[in-house]
């Protein structure tokens, strides 16, 4: 196999992950562009990218496994990409122009061709706010919960949280120690598990704000001193060629084989859009062993018609928790260099939401030791 000159975006854990597979392969030249000032993508918290030291743990343990790897010495800091672009358009082996500049510096800017792209930019960085009428009529605070920090700040306060999924919930119990009252609206149906006793949980959305309340759906009027939108992210792409991606129903990349390659190129692949919901990191490294069998030519890629079928059939999946562990047997089974998960990292995960769901306030992660294929016991 003669070299390639491969780029990888995005430093967080899907870049680390392509990284430190492709870099087994010595005929990968490998460049990654990250824009932060150190590798670690969400996990990387300061007061300036409205993060801070409470990731640390996380981080010190992709540090540690980017140190043992060696991986440091492919990665620019400060330099975002700009556009991504192919040399032959609708060619599927293409090459690809990167446009990139150093983010410290005004007009910064340097052109590079690779003959492919791994693109892991996350989609936890660009918050989703909703549109509430009204909103600038408020009076309080309203805050992402990528901004949230301490619970604290919400002392003796009533605050609203829209949404009740992982943020919300967490967020929720949080500042349930330390505010008067919290108003957890979401749209959902009741949720079954306990709720602290100062947190009132309504089944609707918002509709418009007041100087001082928030209307909700059915027009119940709740005075608040804060909001916290917990409403999710938005993808970025637009350093990509318009079309290339397309953003279905519940915000899902609808266009990609097996959510990783498009039909039109065989040298670009993307990582991190399957919607997990746990196992972030065995799912990178998942994905980019895949990435690599397919870059290693030890995998044939399938025609754009077979293509096109795989992703007209995926689509028509129900999207529920348990189709990520479908998937990932998929992926093995046509990229052959890794075992999928085990059933029983399935089995701790549904006792993990079984418990979750009865009693959030009082739920821990509990320390399990895995004593079969299909079986664990809590330690």
């Amino acid at each position: 196999m003669d070299e390639k000159k491969i780029a990888v975006i995005g430093a967080g854990i899907m870049g680390i992950s392509a990284l430190r597979r492709l870099s087994e392969n010595k005929k990968f030249l490998l460049t990654c562009f990250e824009r932060n000032y150190d590798l670690g993508g969400l996990w990387v918290y300061t007061d300036q990218t409205e993060n801070d030291v409470y990731g640390r743990d996380v981080l010190a343990y992709i540090r540690k496994v980017s140190d043992q790897c060696d991986i440091r010495k492919y990665i620019k800091f400060n330099t975002e990409v700009q556009s991504v672009k192919p040399v032959s358009e609708n060619i599927q082996d293409t090459k690809w122009l990167l446009t990139y500049g150093d983010n410290r510096k005004k007009k910064d800017s340097h052109v590079e061709e690779f003959d492919a792209v791994v693109v892991c930019n996350g989609n936890c960085s660009i918050p989703n706010y909703p549109v509430i009428d009204n909103e600038k009529e408020f009076e309080g605070l309203v805050i992402h919960s990528i901004q949230y920090r301490r619970p604290q700040l919400f002392a003796g306060l009533n605050v609203a949280v829209l949404g009740a999924s992982y943020s919300g919930m967490d967020i929720c119990h949080d500042i349930s120690k330390h505010a008067k009252t919290v108003y957890l609206c979401h749209r959902g149906s009741k949720l079954p598990t306990l709720l602290p006793a100062n947190v009132i949980e309504k089944t609707s959305g918002f509709k418009s704000f007041t100087s001082s309340a928030i209307i909700l759906d059915v027009n119940d009027v709740i005075k608040i001193d804060a909001v916290i939108y917990c409403t999710g992210f938005r993808y970025d792409f637009s350093f990509l060629p318009d079309g290339l991606l397309e953003v279905g129903q519940n915000n899902v990349v609808c266009n990609l084989y097996k959510y990783i390659l498009p039909p039109q190129y065989s040298t670009i692949f993307f990582m991190g859009l399957m919607r997990l919901y746990i196992l972030f990191f065995p799912y990178g490294d998942h994905e980019a062993l895949f990435i690599k069998a397919m870059l290693e030519g030890s995998v044939c890629i399938p025609t754009y018609n077979e293509r096109i079928t795989v992703i007209d059939d995926d689509s028509k999946r129900p999207w529920l928790y348990n189709s990520h562990w479908e998937w990932d047997k998929e992926l093995a089974s046509i990229a052959g260099n890794y075992e999928p998960f085990l059933p029983v990292l399935k089995t701790i995960r549904d006792h993990i939401l079984d418990v979750k769901a009865k009693d959030f306030a009082r739920f821990r992660l509990d320390v399990f030791k895995i004593t079969g294929p299909d079986s664990f016991e809590i330690v």
